[in-house]
């Protein structure tokens, strides 16, 4: 009896449980295998730049999203040297698809949800800040922007209605201040810092010609004028214009060990012969492009000229801002992409 149980144990039931031990692991390794490629497999109908990647395994995914990185990449612009000018015209970093965070979002999306690239720049090789002798007589013409350079020392009774209107117009400038000036009139000075514009250094005084002092005397314009700046406004310039646009090795010179950048322009109103608002706006919009630096004073014209040549601007696709902001080599938050 024994003998016949063991040989029944050991017959088929002993060969269905060998069965079962070897069977049933690769049965249910194959369902965990198919599970687990159902949960990392990208949720149906997520779109990437207009491709569907949903139901992809991550890696196929990777492989559209590398593709289309490649067509969306922006190669960075050097800063170079303006051989009309002398000066050096802006360099702007450029732009590439981070792919690896574009996969952490692809993957976490959502069925049916639409995933924007996430982006980084790419800074270029040759810099602005490799030229520092260079004065700046225009921003990179890449990008659609210019820039009122408003050189301040007298027209105080024009200023209001300017600040007024730039506020209105929610336009960007920046206003060259003469160290003499600011001290006279601080309260006009930190009015225009509380107006949110952007304060430059213009020189301690207009009655200087730094085209002829030494550098010592360069080096003190720039100082006092930085200093009394700061001690009036809490802002301390990092731009610095000559007075009449006077150049030479000492005002450069002066210029770099005072930690300032020389900014020239591009195109001049003359405003301050009163030519007449429509020849200051045609004179603007016949010169000015990307980049462009328009230099104008506080005068009796110029507000009106302000009111017409802004909407002109627009019309161009040209839009006013200050120094700083054109010359950021990072500009694409301007254009709405999004870069961490």
């Amino acid at each position: 009896m024994r003998y016949r149980c063991f040989s029944a144990l050991s017959g088929k039931k002993v060969f269905t449980m060998v069965m079962i031990v070897f069977v049933m692991p690769t049965v249910f390794g194959s369902c965990g295998k198919y599970v687990r490629q159902r949960t990392t497999q990208i949720r149906q109908n997520v779109i990437f730049q207009g491709s569907n990647l949903g139901g992809l395994q991550p890696d196929e995914a990777r492989v559209v999203v590398s593709r289309i990185a490649e067509e969306l990449r922006v190669a960075p612009v050097d800063a170079v040297e303006d051989s009309e000018t002398g000066g050096v015209i802006p360099d702007i970093n450029g732009l590439e698809v981070d792919v690896e965070q574009t996969m952490v979002a692809v993957q976490a999306a959502e069925t049916g949800e639409k995933v924007n690239p996430v982006y980084r720049e790419i800074q270029a090789t040759i810099t602005m800040t490799d030229f520092p002798e260079l004065p700046i007589y225009q921003g990179n013409p890449a990008k659609q922007q210019v820039v009122f350079l408003i050189n301040v020392a007298w027209g105080n009774e024009f200023l209001a209605p300017m600040l007024e209107t730039l506020k209105e117009e929610n336009v960007g400038a920046t206003f060259f201040l003469v160290g003499r000036w600011v001290r006279q009139n601080p309260e006009l000075a930190q009015a225009i810092a509380d107006a949110g514009f952007e304060l430059a250094n213009h020189g301690d005084s207009d009655g200087v010609s730094m085209g002829r002092i030494g550098l010592n005397e360069a080096i003190e314009q720039i100082r006092k004028c930085a200093d009394t700046i700061e001690s009036t406004c809490g802002v301390r310039p990092v731009y610095f214009s000559p007075h009449r646009g006077e150049l030479s090795e000492h005002v450069k010179k002066a210029a770099i060990m005072e930690n300032s950048r020389v900014v020239m322009w591009t195109v001049d109103t003359v405003d301050w012969k009163l030519p007449g608002v429509d020849v200051m706006t045609e004179k603007i919009m016949n010169n000015a492009g990307g980049g462009s630096l328009i230099l104008m004073h506080p005068t009796e014209q110029t507000n009106e000229f302000l009111r017409q040549v802004i909407p002109a601007l627009r019309e161009k696709s040209l839009e006013p801002v200050t120094l700083s902001t054109l010359l950021n080599p990072g500009y694409f938050a301007d254009k709405g992409v999004n870069v961490p």
